[in-house]
């Protein structure tokens, strides 16, 4: 590999083409914005011509922006969670909403995502691509046990086609283990993917693909199975990357190169970092300067900026992500940080300058590395302040798109219809539930509807619920909870005709008092600061609000962040339902706090 020398940047084009932005950044030189501040509860727009980092503080990991015309998007992982590979919408890369997702039923790519199963947490579909190519936009993602798929469709916001990959041979593509797929189509079209998989042989591979994005031309579903090998053309594409870890693949070309970017975080190979592959020949080029070919790959010049590592410490330039640009050729590398607090891995926005072709993020750069700034002017300005997330009344006829199911929910058991103006969950047994009397997993409670925590200065969740229509041996409530890990939850169970107040903390139960007799309406609110740490309240007249339970510290795990929503089950059987009148959602996030 070669490594590219250190070039002065004062006469860039690039760096003329962004005076303007330059020059409102100067203005900022001054704020105490650069390098090692930590995180704070201040995310997003601020409301003053600047944004502060992350764009959103909240579980987007893997975001991978693109640009149509004037409108970004972005696709995001969702692990076990339904919809699945969630799509958000910007015109300025700060303020984003969620518009859709890609996969609307899991449990047709793999049972075990269905809330008979729910067998998902860690796995699932995590790190898509997003492209827009030949007038549609394409995402593809793998299950990490079902294969890979694609999906294309006219209208970011859907209805997606969902297709399930081939192989050379035209069987079903559903090698175990594959990650972090990234097509790319040509200018002679010729279409290309990128992916890898995890393990003691952790490297990158180069497929040939059929431009319609349904099979790989140069891959066997069968030997590409197999565990902690180097996969050989053409049964396993071709290796362009070398380095151990290769993860979130991104293919790009500009200027008549082609870069391949993925990231080292094991120290594996050549060390932690986001590495930057070029070429003018998409396999590398040979010492004879000739082009390299499937299963013959030539050499690649090598840029790496960085590091990258699994925690926020590690990490000098945040990595996974994508490079977009904006109309007045200002570029930004969008990638997440690392699981440092309850919003898991969320997406920053880093300002790119292209020194000699290169991609060198940051500010204050020299020698080729930038520093991270944690506040910068908007890449765009005079855009509407908008949110991923919402507060809602249920009264529409189809679910807002910020909500997700933790799984593939059971569809006979929720309706927005059966009573208009209030989503109604139906309680039956938690997934595997034999005995009445064996305490219940919460992990294994199905038709749990939730949106993702924001990490701010004040966070509040307030769910108000109809509990009239429950029965004996149900339980209705509010709860957080991460990627399968960790939990707490405030809930009213019914016993006979009586209901119970109660918390629960990681399976350990605080009992709480009755409710008084004839109460049918609660309030249930959640309220999270900066630090992390939850108390729950309750009110049954929706103005005066009583804690109840312990002080829960919200958590990452199974690769997720923090989610907050309702749930209800019966442990008896099929028993029982729960109205859920309305959900208001209260983020602080800037110095005017603003409120859903």
């Amino acid at each position: 590999m070669n490594v590219c020398p250190y070039f002065i940047i004062l006469n860039s084009p690039t760096i003329m083409k962004a005076i303007p932005f330059l020059a409102t950044l100067s203005c900022l030189l001054a704020m105490p914005t650069w390098g090692k501040e930590a995180q704070t509860g201040l995310w997003g727009d601020q409301g003053d011509g600047t944004f502060r980092n992350p764009i959103l503080a909240g579980d987007y990991s893997d975001p991978d922006p693109i640009r149509v015309g004037k409108d970004y998007y972005m696709a995001s992982s969702t692990f076990a969670c339904s919809p699945g590979v969630t799509i958000l919408h910007s015109r300025d890369l700060v303020n984003w909403e969620t518009i859709g997702a890609a996969l609307s039923d899991l449990s047709l790519l793999e049972p075990r995502f269905n809330w008979d199963k729910m067998d998902r947490y860690s796995k699932g579909l995590y790190a898509p691509s997003m492209r827009y190519h030949d007038g549609k936009f394409w995402i593809f993602v793998n299950d990490y046990t079902g294969g890979f798929y694609c999906c294309t469709a006219l209208n970011p916001a859907g209805p997606w086609k969902v297709t399930q990959m081939l192989d050379k041979n035209r069987k079903p593509l559903r090698p175990y283990g594959w990650t972090d797929p990234c097509p790319f189509w040509d200018d002679d079209g010729k279409a290309y993917l990128a992916s890898s998989r995890p393990g003691k042989q952790w490297f990158g591979y180069l497929f040939e693909m059929t431009p319609d994005g349904t099979q790989l031309l140069d891959a066997d579903s069968q030997k590409m199975s197999v565990a902690d090998v180097k996969y050989a053309y053409p049964e396993g594409g071709t290796l362009f990357s070398p380095f151990h870890s290769t993860e979130g693949n991104k293919i790009y070309k500009r200027n008549g190169y082609y870069y391949l970017i993925h990231i080292e975080f094991t120290n594996g190979g050549n060390g932690m970092g986001t590495y930057v592959l070029r070429s003018k020949h998409i396999y590398g080029t040979r010492a004879d300067g000739s082009p390299g070919k499937p299963g013959d790959v030539g050499t690649y010049e090598l840029f790496k900026f960085g590091p990258v590592g699994p925690r926020d410490s590690d990490q000098k330039i945040p990595g996974q992500g994508g490079l977009v640009d904006t109309p007045d050729g200002q570029w930004f590398w969008m990638a997440q940080f690392n699981h440092s607090g309850s919003d898991g891995r969320r997406p920053t926005l880093t300002p790119v300058t292209w020194i000699e072709d290169w991609p060198v993020p940051g500010v204050n750069i020299k020698d080729k590395q930038g520093d991270f700034a944690w506040q910068l002017p908007k890449p765009i300005q005079g855009s509407t302040v908008k949110f991923p997330f919402s507060s809602d009344d249920f009264d529409k006829p189809a679910l807002n798109p910020c909500w997700l199911w933790n799984h593939q929910p059971r569809a006979d058991k929720w309706s927005l219809t059966e009573r208009p103006g209030f989503l109604r969950l139906h309680a039956f047994k938690p997934a595997g539930l034999k005995d009445p009397d064996e305490p219940v997993k919460f992990f294994r409670v199905a038709n749990v509807i939730n949106q993702r925590h924001f990490r701010s200065e004040l966070t509040r969740a307030t769910f108000k619920l109809d509990l009239s229509g429950m029965a004996d041996g149900q339980e209705a409530g509010i709860a957080h909870f991460n990627g399968g890990q960790n939990n707490a939850s405030l809930g009213v169970s019914q016993k006979g005709e009586l209901k119970i107040l109660k918390y629960e903390e990681n399976g350990k139960l605080t009992p709480g008092p009755e409710l008084p007799k004839g109460a049918t309406m609660i309030w249930m609110r959640s309220t999270v600061k900066m630090d992390d740490r939850n108390v729950y309240e309750y009110s049954l007249d929706g103005e005066t609000f009583l804690p109840f339970g312990g002080t829960y510290r919200l958590s990452t795990a199974g690769w997720r962040g923090d989610m907050i929503g309702t749930y209800t089950f019966n442990s008896l059987g099929e028993a029982g339902y729960v109205d859920v009148d309305s959900f208001q959602y209260e983020v602080h996030n800037a110095p005017a706090a603003k409120t859903q």
